[in-house]
């Protein structure tokens, strides 16, 4: 990481993770986040690296702030962050299985903030409907200056689905940084969808991200 010494108090989780994937020297390091957050707000972390911290360092001290939280390596360039058992919760929206997923030249931001528009399985579980009941959406797309993607994925999940779009960000030119993704969910019964569901970029790659490839 940088050389200098790191230090912040009191800043939000994907700050935190901003911060250290920020400083990284010699490659870099997308994130994909399922909070668990009350009151719609993430955890609140520290930063404290002395000078010539290592990215593991950083990691390990935002771990230890946010029990409840494990992480797993997924490629060689992203790491999942997740309450303590997510993986393994038939009933956690992430796990919700896709057996076929085919996106062809979209737009990978859309697919991290407006998954439920290219997923029909998600969008089945957030707008639930009445047999016979009219389904789809409206409204404009939105579309980057970044180049489009394409995807294939069979037999996935949820998170699999952003975690690969993610990382097919890692193709694009330098002057297009890839970003991660948070999922945070706000129960509420009383909601269609069983509560609020937000989804957001997760930005952490340093501006030399493309040189260390």
């Amino acid at each position: 990481m940088s050389p200098a010494a790191t230090i912040r108090n009191h800043i939000t989780l994907t700050q935190a993770l901003g911060t250290v994937g920020a400083y990284v020297q010699s490659g870099y390091v997308l994130f994909g986040l399922e909070l668990r957050a009350k009151d719609g707000q993430e955890p609140i972390v520290n930063l404290n690296l002395p000078t010539d911290s290592h990215f593991e360092d950083g990691l390990r001290q935002i771990m230890t702030q946010i029990p409840g939280y494990e992480y797993e390596v997924v490629s060689p360039h992203m790491i999942n962050i997740f309450p303590i058992g997510a993986k393994k919760d038939s009933g956690d929206l992430l796990n919700t299985p896709v057996p076929q997923f085919d996106a062809i030249s979209v737009d990978a931001g859309q697919i991290l903030t407006s998954p439920s528009d290219y997923i029909p399985e998600l969008a089945a579980r957030l707008y639930p409907r009445k047999p016979g009941e009219p389904y789809g959406f409206g409204g404009v797309a939105v579309r980057s200056t970044a180049p489009p993607v394409t995807l294939h994925l069979k037999n996935a999940t949820i998170r699999d689905i952003l975690n690969a779009a993610s990382e097919a960000m890692e193709e694009f030119p330098p002057q297009y940084p890839p970003v991660g993704w948070a999922y945070l969910p706000q129960p509420n019964p009383s909601l269609p969808a069983g509560g609020k569901h937000s989804w957001m970029f997760v930005f952490t790659a340093p501006r030399n991200w493309k040189a260390f490839q």
